[in-house]
């Protein structure tokens, strides 16, 4: 058997691509450069085009072109328009493996979906890397979206602050159908495929994700999907006697709240999971793996980051609108005194 060698450099293949991205070249190239974000190709080498944030066949199924998605400082983008460069061969790549067989599932009722899964629960993982790399391609594009809407003031990007390491991992997966890396089951995370309600009046999409927790949600009709991307099912673990409870299709204040939770959980775990890369000797198998804690624990409560309530105020106050006593139920909503899943008896509130 040959010897596997755990890789913090820049490796290559015999034909120049590049298979992993050394810490400090990701840095560089993809976090703070221009480079293809799947082969990384300097733009000077290779016709490049735009590859959307949202898919595109998303975008055609809701009429979402000409409309907008929020920002987190607020500025409004058209989803037609928020795209990240990517170099024109591997935007090809991309349509054939994601977005042709992602579109074919996932335009199929919940039910239907959820028959598949159960036939072939590989799917999940599928579906795992697809929404990495949306999360991705959503921070990338932060690069270029300015912190202050005012451009008056000089505040820099919305990811400047962004703490990139933690991103290395979650790339790593995203380009796994480049580098035809082998992903161990221990690296796939938390992820919930909920029944959603179609508010009156709206389209039936919904997007959100968060850049600290690395959690993303994206509903599609009388679906939803929500996954955390870095938590090796650690919310799986503590949340799902919660998700078990379910009893009906999730309005957009109850997917709030399962987000919330599942945030909150991998912000505050007690010890976290550790990703890393293997080649073997002779560079030809790419394992991406991890190493899991043997428990699933929680910090102490006096050590935690944030609490759920704080979250969910953070997550819900954006769509809540004007309404009576607003200030107050979002200060019940931090401190933990409402939430939108369950009654005080524990019964899942049917909306």
């Amino acid at each position: 058997m040959e010897d596997k060698l755990k890789i913090s450099k820049t490796i290559t293949n015999e034909k120049g691509e590049i298979i992993f991205f050394g810490l400090q070249h990701f840095l560089d190239d993809i976090a703070k450069g221009n480079c293809c974000f799947i082969c990384g190709a300097q733009p000077c080498s290779k016709e490049f085009n735009d590859e959307h944030i949202i898919p595109n066949w998303i975008l055609r199924k809701y009429n979402l072109h000409k409309k907008y998605i929020t920002l987190p400082n607020g500025t409004k983008y058209k989803y037609g328009q928020y795209t990240v460069p990517c170099c024109k061969e591997c935007n090809s790549e991309l349509g054939k493996t994601y977005e042709v067989p992602i579109s074919e599932l996932l335009n199929k009722s919940y039910t239907e979906i959820l028959e598949d899964i159960n036939k072939d629960p590989k799917i999940v993982q599928f579906l795992f890397k697809w929404l990495t790399l949306i999360y991705f391609k959503t921070h990338l594009k932060d690069k270029t979206l300015l912190t202050e809407r005012d451009t008056r003031i000089d505040a820099g990007f919305l990811s400047d602050n962004y703490y990139w390491e933690e991103m290395h991992h979650i790339h790593c997966v995203s380009r796994s159908h480049y580098t035809n890396a082998k992903i161990d089951y221990n690296v796939f995370g938390t992820i919930f495929i909920v029944p959603a309600l179609v508010i009156e009046n709206a389209d039936g999409f919904d997007f959100m994700d968060n850049e600290v927790s690395k959690t993303i949600m994206l509903q599609l009709g009388e679906f939803c999907i929500i996954s955390v991307l870095n938590d090796s099912c650690a919310g799986f673990t503590l949340y799902n006697n919660n998700f078990s409870s379910i009893g009906g299709p999730l309005s957009p204040f109850q997917i709030r709240d399962v987000f919330a939770h599942l945030s909150f959980i991998n912000l505050n775990l007690k010890e976290r999971p550790i990703y890393f890369s293997r080649f073997s000797s002779s560079l030809n198998e790419y394992q991406i793996k991890a190493t899991i804690p043997e428990f699933v624990e929680l910090l102490e409560e006096e050590e935690r980051i944030i609490s759920s309530g704080q979250l969910l105020r953070q997550f819900v106050e954006p769509i809540m609108g004007e309404v009576e006593n607003k200030e107050q139920i979002l200060k019940e909503i931090e401190e933990n005194k409402r939430n939108y899943l369950f009654d005080n008896e524990g019964n899942f509130i049917k909306n």
